[in-house]
C-alpha cells in the first residue's frame, strides 16, 4: 500500500492516536458531567430554561388576552389581520 499511498502507514498510526484521544476526552467529559459541579451546572441550565419557557407562556397568554379583548370590543377584524 505504501507504493500507492506513502502516507498510509503514518495515517493509520495517527488515526489510532486520534481514536485513543477521543476515547480519553469522552471519558473525561462524562466524568465531569457526573461530578457535583456538572450536576449543579445542569440544574442551573434546566431552571433557566424552565423560567424562559414560563415567561414565554405568560407573554403568549397576555397577547391572546389582548386579542380577545379587541374581539369583544369589536376592534379586531380578521380581514385586516391578513
Amino acid at each position: 500500500m505504501n507504493r500507492l499511498n506513502p502516507y498510509a502507514k503514518t495515517q493509520r498510526a495517527l488515526e489510532v492516536k486520534a481514536v485513543e484521544a477521543r476515547r480519553v476526552a469522552r471519558k473525561a467529559n462524562i466524568k465531569a458531567k457526573h461530578s457535583k459541579a456538572g450536576r449543579k451546572a445542569k440544574a442551573t441550565r434546566t431552571s433557566r430554561h424552565n423560567a424562559l419557557a414560563a415567561g414565554l407562556e405568560k407573554s403568549f397568554v397576555a397577547a391572546q388576552q389582548i386579542i380577545d379583548d379587541e374581539i369583544k370590543a369589536g376592534q379586531y377584524n380578521e380581514a385586516d389581520a391578513e
